[in-house]
């Protein structure tokens, strides 16, 4: 009995897989208009381009995400450098106009300046400074116009003393302005006659309340003018020995080496 019931479960449940089979082998037949060569043509075009896309990358999202980190990282870099370069171009800006301001108004004190020393060096005459390019005063050049009395303007018709005394009234006057602890002069007075000498050595004794001056010389007027001298004497062949005198009832602020 019970294999007589297993049978017929068994018949029902093939005849109904039977019908169901049946049935869907029938929705899915293709319609008439179905084009198969199209269809066949069209499956291996997809297959052709998923060949050619090549193996996935399986890391491609990880990837995509280390560039993105990467490439927002640059870009504040970016960002910074920009702001940075603006700054920078501000701070060069303001450099600029206040360079040529200070230039301007340092240039007109020691041009200034410079035309009183010259006169009083030179007992007249007249000098000035001169701007190459004044409407670039951050790449022009200084000249220097010079007219010793009784002679015409031209500094290539200056004597050596001349030049030189010209040129200590430049420096002179840019002491002037901004006094440094001490000064160097090396021979200074040697193309200068007696007057200039004179004239000279004063205008140092005027110029050594305020800085220090290291005179080498070997001018007796000038070495008189001193308040300490030190020398270098050999008072044995192959023997030198330093010789220092300070000047007695004089301020310090003066020495020179003969």
């Amino acid at each position: 009995i019970k294999l007589a019931e297993r049978r017929a479960q068994l018949e029902a449940l093939a005849n109904y897989t039977r019908e169901r089979h049946e049935v869907e082998a029938s929705t899915l037949q293709a319609p008439e208009e179905f084009d198969a060569d199209g269809a066949a043509r069209r499956v291996a075009e997809l297959k052709d381009r998923i060949q050619r896309l090549g193996e996935v990358n399986v890391t491609a999202i990880t990837d995509a995400r280390e560039l993105e980190e990467r490439f927002g990282f640059l870009e504040t870099q970016r960002n910074d450098l920009e702001t940075s370069m603006e700054d920078l171009n501000r701070t060069i800006a303001e450099l600029s106009r206040t360079t040529r301001s200070r230039f301007r108004e340092t240039f007109d004190k020691a041009n200034e300046k410079f035309s009183e020393l010259f006169v009083e060096l030179f007992r007249g005459g007249a000098a000035s400074l001169k701007l190459t390019n004044p409407s670039n005063l951050l790449e022009t050049g200084v000249e220097i116009e010079a007219q010793p009395p009784g002679k015409r303007v031209g500094n290539s018709m200056l004597s050596g003393g001349e030049r030189a005394l010209t040129a200590v009234s430049l420096i002179m006057a840019l002491f002037s302005l901004r006094a440094t602890p001490f000064c160097l002069l090396d021979e200074v007075d040697a193309p200068l006659d007696d007057a200039n000498v004179s004239r000279f050595n004063a205008l140092l004794q005027r110029m050594s309340e305020r800085t220090q001056f290291i005179v080498i010389t070997h001018n007796q007027t000038t070495m008189e003018a001193c308040h300490s001298l030190y020398g270098v004497t050999m008072p044995e062949p192959g023997v030198s020995q330093v010789v220092s005198v300070s000047l007695a009832n004089r301020p310090t602020g003066m020495a020179a080496s003969a």
